[in-house]
């Protein structure tokens, strides 16, 4: 789960710095938090990996990786940031706070579950063919130890 925390917070980061330099070349960015995108889309981005781990874990327990479709595994991430939204409004509004920002948090944290679980298949099956299941990296023994025929 945390793993796939972590992918999703490297694809929103770095989808948020290029949003962040576009803004600061084309003017619009707050000049006085100019990283406050990068750093909350990689936090959200983060959250929505550990959903989208959650959910497909539960939904898609019975499928192999080769019947995992784009489109499903898009819906699936969709899905996972509408929970993260939904989440977040809910304590929101336990605190006792104005929910602000309702519409926002429904349309981009779906929208960036949706591309960055598109983009985890995608790099998935491009690794797939260098390692399959089972099968251990070459100069690692199953202790976790060196083999020493492969060593340097």
């Amino acid at each position: 789960m945390l793993g796939m925390g972590l992918t999703f917070g490297g694809i929103a980061g770095g989808f948020f710095a290029v949003l962040t330099v576009m803004l600061a070349v084309f003017g619009g960015l707050d000049e006085s938090e100019p990283f406050f995108p990068t750093i909350a889309g990689t936090v959200w981005g983060f959250g929505i990996g550990v959903a989208f781990s959650g959910v497909l874990a539960v939904v898609g327990r019975h499928m192999s990786f080769e019947k995992l479709s784009v489109a499903r595994v898009a819906g699936i991430g969709a899905l996972a940031g509408l929970l993260l939204a939904g989440t977040l409004i809910g304590f929101t509004s336990l605190a006792g706070e104005a929910a602000t920002g309702t519409v926002e948090a429904m349309t981009i944290l779906p929208l960036l579950g949706a591309g960055a679980g598109a983009a985890s298949l995608l790099i998935a099956r491009r690794a797939g063919p260098a390692l399959t299941s089972g099968e251990e990296t070459p100069g690692l023994q199953a202790t976790g130890d060196v083999d020493p025929s492969v060593a340097p």
